[in-house]
């Protein structure tokens, strides 16, 4: 068995993905609830990879 080490990071990435995701699938019923969580759900998504790229440079951005 493989030890793999704990990620923090990707563990509350995962997590706001996962709240997200439900969220969005709550909120199917009313069309501008949808689009802004759907527009949440992109932007976060691009936070998380922008975290990623600084944090390999160094620089370490808090998920909240």
């Amino acid at each position: 068995m493989a030890n793999k080490e704990f990620n923090l990071g990707e563990y509350m990435t995962n997590g706001v993905e996962n709240i997200v995701k439900g969220a969005i699938r709550a909120t199917l019923k009313d069309p501008k609830e949808s689009v802004f969580m759907a527009r949440y759900a992109v932007a976060s998504r691009e936070s998380s990879k922008r975290r990623a790229e600084l944090e390999e440079q160094g620089e370490h951005i808090p998920h909240f």
